[in-house]
């Protein structure tokens, strides 16, 4: 699967007093992320009755972050009053693919598994990877059977010994594609 032009970081969930602050979801695990000069782009959830000029972006650079990291309060500079905060509720939020962060070489994005052909130890084809489930022990690949069905793994590294993104192909060990994980 190819990297998306545009990666989610977070949504707004709404206006926090009335100087234009507003709630913040985030859904990035990167610390540098909100930080004032930090920008972001603001794009409509839902299309809605409005049409196609909601697909627009919004620029937004942070200027002032406070509270729970978990759920910052942050001021735009683009955002004025509470009124403007209140028309953004519900925006996702979103940076450009090639802000990310390079990763190290066992790192891998959901969207670089996504679409990866699975294999067994000897190459043979078992089925391709339909997403990655985060838990709180560890991520959880969902895999999507050639024999039809779905499987989860845990991605660890016990069951995925190899991820080869530039080839296409991750390898999993047999012993956990069978049992209670199985869909019906």
């Amino acid at each position: 699967m190819s990297r998306p032009e545009w990666i989610e970081v977070g949504r707004i969930s709404r206006p926090h007093g009335v100087h234009g602050e507003v709630r913040i979801v985030p859904d990035s695990d990167n610390p540098d992320r909100f930080v004032p000069g930090a920008v972001v782009h603001a794009r409509a959830r839902h299309i809605g009755i409005a049409g196609p000029r909601l697909r627009e972006q919004v620029r937004l650079t942070v200027e002032t972050v406070r509270g729970d990291g978990d759920f910052p309060i942050v001021a735009f500079c683009e955002v004025p009053d509470r009124d403007a905060a209140e028309s953004l509720r519900g925006y996702l939020l979103e940076v450009p693919s090639t802000q990310l962060p390079e990763l190290d070489e066992d790192e891998f994005y959901p969207f670089d598994l996504e679409g990866l052909e699975v294999r067994d130890a000897q190459g043979g084809a078992i089925g391709t990877v339909v997403d990655l489930v985060e838990s709180p022990a560890h991520a959880i690949l969902v895999i999507s059977l050639a024999s039809g069905g779905e499987v989860m793994v845990p991605f660890v590294g016990a069951a995925v010994p190899t991820v080869t993104v530039a080839e296409g192909f991750l390898v999993v060990e047999p012993r956990f594609l069978t049992g209670g994980d199985q869909a019906e």
